[in-house]
């Protein structure tokens, strides 16, 4: 009886195909792979950027807030009083002739408070360098200065009340309608104003009765006057308010304990230092370097149309500044956000820098007028 041969089946892969398995696999990996790598790059930039941004928005609107308050006499524009001159403003209040954050500045020769003011540092780095000269920092524990401009302004602030009697030259009190809304405490400073007259002082006292009573002694000894000599006293019949008015000082300062092996000199923030507190508030995070340009003019108008920086500026162009240009450089809190180091320009032309390191940085700019200084 004849056999019937049966041939088996073929079982498992030949070499050939194992290998074009592993080289499809391998390919179809490293696809994903890279995808994955720019979508997650592409993401971290967008976050990067998109904190950036949020972060320079918030810096210049803060700024520019302040900027056109600063010198309001609370009578409108100063062009629009008598003879379009602004009254001599009475300082009261402790006062110093030097840029001093801690210290209510006032002109050396005038002895009228400098509503806008600022200094430069003597370079511009992307590393921490020393305070510019001229300006004393804000005192400890506020934190030290990291670099770029500083602008210091003086500003009126809060809800004016009105003085709702005659002043108490002999006791140094002034009465005011209501204080709750206004609020006024021990060490706050305040302008009392009524567009022929204005005197600053600092409250000593406050009465909780309504009306209350405000004391702006300065210190032990002799009461000085509220009105300066050739000034109009201060009379119910004008109907004077008294506002809170503050000074603050604008830099960019290094945060405290953000030392570490990935960023070994820190990180910075812009900062705001209040006389009136004596604190400096924490804005924004992750702001490097700050420019401030001021555009001086004559009769509430541009001169030039041209704006000037703070070392070039004299005593009389700081009584004449009407605008503020203001360009603050944000960056990420990723490093390898940015594929190079970026080259930053922001205090003008050939004053740019290659960053050291691979965080996002942009520039953002704004332009703000001061109110009272405007026809």
């Amino acid at each position: 009886m004849g056999r019937i041969a049966i041939r088996a089946a073929q079982a498992g892969l030949t070499l050939i195909e194992l290998m074009v398995s592993i080289t499809i696999g391998l390919v179809v990996v490293g696809a994903m792979t890279y995808l994955y790598i720019g979508s997650k790059g592409a993401y971290r930039g967008n976050e990067s950027l998109a904190r950036i941004q949020e972060a320079g928005r918030f810096a210049l609107d803060a700024i520019t807030r302040d900027v056109r308050s600063a010198g309001v006499l609370g009578c409108g524009s100063s062009l629009s009083l008598t003879n379009g001159q602004a009254p001599n403003v009475n300082v009261v209040a402790p006062a110093g002739t030097a840029m001093n954050a801690a210290v209510l500045y006032v002109a050396p020769v005038t002895g009228q408070p400098v509503p806008i003011v600022g200094v430069r540092p003597a370079a511009y780095t992307p590393l921490p360098t020393a305070a510019p000269g001229g300006w004393v920092p804000p005192p400890n524990p506020a934190p030290t200065y990291w670099g770029g401009d500083v602008l210091q302004l003086q500003i009126a602030a809060g809800v004016a009340v009105r003085m709702s009697g005659a002043p108490d030259l002999a006791g140094g009190k002034i009465t005011i309608a209501d204080n709750s809304v206004a609020a006024f405490k021990a060490t706050d400073y305040a302008l009392l104003g009524d567009c022929s007259s204005a005197t600053v002082f600092q409250v000593n006292s406050v009465t909780a009765t309504a009306p209350a009573l405000l004391s702006y002694k300065t210190s032990g000894g002799v009461i000085p006057p509220l009105n300066a000599l050739g000034q109009p006293g201060f009379s119910i019949m004008t109907f004077p308010m008294v506002q809170h008015v503050d000074q603050v000082t604008y830099y960019v300062g290094k945060v405290p304990n953000s030392v570490s092996p990935q960023f070994p000199n820190g990180l910075s923030a812009l900062y705001r230092y209040s006389l009136s507190s004596n604190k400096a508030e924490e804005l924004v995070e992750n702001v490097e370097d700050m420019d401030v340009l001021y555009g001086v003019g004559a009769g509430g108008a541009m001169a030039g149309g041209s704006f000037k920086r703070a070392d070039t500026m004299t005593a009389a162009d700081w009584s004449n500044v009407i605008s503020v240009r203001v360009s603050v450089v944000g960056v990420g809190d990723q490093l390898g956000a940015a594929p190079t180091p970026q080259t930053v320009q922001v205090h003008g032309a050939g004053s740019g820098w290659i960053v050291p390191e691979t965080r996002l940085r942009q520039v953002f700019t704004a332009t703000a007028a001061l109110r009272d200084r405007l026809q």
